[in-house]
């Protein structure tokens, strides 16, 4: 007989032996219970024990060209601060001064700070971070002890991560069983497009769906015209990531709305990468889709266990953007109406798991990284959640 409703713990946390079936071989596997996707007990510990303690990517080197450029970035119940420093270092720190505890800055980004000063007491901060200075102080205070305090800081491709563990090791480390991306010289592209959308969904089912193209025939019929969805590759996984190739339908040279690349390509890649779009998820939030002539990057916030705010990016060349013709819109358009596809499945999966009458399916066959992506978030999650 059938068990309607995963067992849950008084006080909403499920139980680590409830990840069991999922960390099984994928043939014997199911996918999560549905605390994993509702419960806001299991949103808070995801915030303190997984996000907290994972590289997370907040931005591009980009958003940081000059010397007092700063970005902030929320992440669970902090915001964090990074800025360029005079010395032309790129640094992260909590936003909170180091006096009576306020936010130091309100706005999302900016250029031209000279130093950062708390709208409160007026305690004002070097862009290192250092304390400078702070109306009527005693001659006794020290101003070495009560700088900001620093968030660990890292990049890779152009790409800014920040990880709100002190003793993090350190981005290389994290990444390193991440495929050999240079060839796609990240760290040159640009920016060309951006647009943000909330989801009605779990983060995790955000993931999920990215991980797999078994709904694409039907629910995709744009991607599907120029991208066989049966025309994977080999599905990767690692510590750090899982994904794999789609390879472009014969006289297609991008993924388009008119299915025609309109932009330079990546200098440098072979016919082969020509032909493929590479697909990653790099853990916890990171969605690459790597293009011969533009990079899709997706970076997905958890707002609660029922809502998620991504942020979805479109870099090209810095030849293409820079030029008078440049047009993102065949590209943004495409992606834009398979985005919106997307979160759809994924809000009516939210609903569904919501449900007493949801009982945790298998894997099929081509869900190989969904398997890994849960098993890599079932592995993290265990020794947090009671036994």
């Amino acid at each position: 007989m059938v068990e309607l409703r995963s067992p849950v713990r008084p006080g909403g946390l499920p139980s680590a032996n409830n990840l069991a079936a999922t960390r099984r071989e994928r043939a014997r596997a199911s996918a999560l219970p549905a605390a994993f996707y509702t419960s806001p007990d299991v949103h808070a510990l995801e915030q303190s024990q997984l996000f907290a303690n994972s590289w997370l990517c907040i931005g591009r080197e980009e958003d940081l060209p000059d010397a007092g450029s700063f970005l902030t970035r929320e992440i669970g119940s902090e915001r964090i601060l990074a800025v360029r420093d005079r010395e032309n270092r790129l640094r992260a720190f909590f936003n909170v001064c180091r006096h009576r505890g306020s936010r130091l800055m309100e706005a999302d980004c900016g250029q031209g700070l000279r130093r950062i000063t708390c709208p409160y007491h007026a305690w004002t901060y070097e862009l290192d971070g250092s304390f400078f200075s702070a109306p009527w102080l005693d001659e006794s205070f020290d101003k070495e002890a009560y700088p900001l305090l620093t968030v660990p800081l890292g990049s890779f491709g152009g790409f800014l991560f920040v990880n709100l563990d002190p003793d993090a090791e350190p981005l290389d480390v994290w990444l390193a069983d991440l495929p050999d991306l240079s060839r796609y010289r990240l760290d040159s592209l640009r920016r060309g497009h951006r647009i943000e959308y909330d989801v009605a969904a779990n983060w995790k089912l955000i993931c999920e769906n990215y991980s797999e193209c078994y709904h694409c025939a039907l629910a995709h019929p744009q991607l599907n015209r120029l991208s066989d969805s049966r025309s994977g590759g080999q599905l990767l996984s690692g510590a750090c990531y899982n994904g794999g190739p789609m390879t472009l339908n014969k006289g297609i040279t991008s993924l388009t709305m008119s299915g025609q690349s309109r932009n330079p390509p990546i200098p440098g890649l072979s016919a082969e990468d020509h032909r493929t779009v590479h697909y990653y998820v790099v853990y916890p939030n990171l969605l690459l889709s790597l293009h011969a002539d533009y990079v899709l990057v997706h970076s997905v916030w958890p707002k609660g266990p029922e809502r998620t705010h991504i942020i979805c990016e479109w870099l090209f060349t810095g030849e293409a953007v820079a030029a008078e013709e440049f047009d993102p819109d065949d590209a943004v358009e495409f992606w834009d109406v398979t985005n919106r596809q997307d979160w759809d499945l994924c809000e009516r999966v939210q609903r569904g798991v919501r449900s007493r009458g949801y009982v945790p399916g298998p894997y099929h066959s081509s869900e190989h990284c969904v398997h890994a992506f849960d098993c890599w978030y079932a592995g993290a999650m265990a020794p947090h959640l009671p036994a």
